[in-house]
């Protein structure tokens, strides 16, 4: 699936913004589902604990695919045919929605199969599903930011930014952290450019955050993002399934390849960071629980 490195100008202030939030978005789902078809053929079939890995990094893409979507469905376009006081603008959009739905029913339930037992792992097979579903799925992506183009014009800047908002809300309201945040810091790349700009996705509450997510949140599903194609701070990096041009395979086999970026070196104070935090927002709260209980004898 083709990254798209331009976003369609809607106009300056909020429509802009959440076009461009909307394409990284997407460009999250292009390089998660890249990743799987990427490295697939360097998983061994035999090696159990690969292949549960790959399956469980490929249901928390899938998950994050149809999530958003629902979330769109569910709360973005009918807040946006309302403020536009035309039913059924979005139709297009969720009618495209729909001509994927068996393709990902499909590759999901082949994931599930092979999780069971019912099916052994051939990534032929698996990278023939994303294959299939890739098509309709990369059109509708890249179809999207045009039609949030025209209700930008239609809506202004802020009304575009509050269902964006609502649709963030939605989003992350109904998904685990656990699995989505390691998948989508993880799907990530700082030196790409949208527009020839450099923009902060995903937005974080706090610029600690992917620490967090590095020494505490990944390791509930540390084997997972084993996958992922960044580390957790936005740089491409090699994994045990894929190895950056020029370097070959133990056995001569030279793997696909995409350009890099040289691997930031954490801190070794980072998880130090983390657990010093950590007591800060223990100690916080035990003094807001405090203060309400106060407040609540008085």
């Amino acid at each position: 699936m083709q990254i798209p490195t331009r976003c369609p100008c809607l106009s300056d202030g909020g429509a802009l913004r959440v076009a461009r939030l909307m394409a990284l978005t997407h460009n999250t789902i292009f390089r998660a589902f890249n990743a799987i078809y990427t490295q697939a053929p360097n998983v061994d079939p035999s090696n159990a604990k690969d292949v549960s890995d790959l399956m469980q990094f490929a249901t928390f893409a899938i998950a994050f695919l149809e999530n958003h979507h629902q979330s769109e469905e569910l709360v973005f376009f009918p807040m946006l045919e309302a403020q536009a006081q035309v039913p059924g603008l979005m139709a297009e959009n969720v009618d495209q929605h729909r001509a994927f739905d068996s393709q990902t029913l499909s590759l999901r339930q082949y994931i599930q199969d092979i999780q069971s037992g019912e099916e052994r792992f051939d990534a032929s097979l698996l990278r023939g599903h994303i294959d299939e579903l890739s098509g309709p799925l990369e059109a509708h992506l890249k179809d999207e930011i045009p039609s949030l183009r025209r209700i930008g014009r239609q809506v202004g800047d802020g009304i575009m930014t509050v269902c964006y908002k609502a649709l963030h809300d939605e989003a992350e309201g109904t998904t685990d952290p656990y699995q989505i945040g390691p998948l989508v810091l993880g799907c990530q790349d700082h030196s790409f450019t949208v527009d020839g700009l450099h923009i902060q996705f995903p937005e974080l509450p706090f610029s600690w955050a992917p620490s967090l997510v590095d020494h505490l949140v990944s390791r509930r599903h540390a084997g997972a993002w084993r996958f992922c194609p960044s580390d957790f701070y936005g740089q491409i990096h090699e994994t045990e399934f894929f190895k950056f041009a020029g370097e070959s395979t133990p056995e001569g086999e030279t793997r696909l390849t995409v350009a890099s970026n040289p691997r930031v070196t954490r801190s070794p104070f980072g998880v130090l960071t983390v657990l010093l935090l950590f007591v800060l927002l223990i100690v916080i709260s035990a003094g807001m629980a405090l203060d309400r209980m106060e407040h609540k004898w008085w």
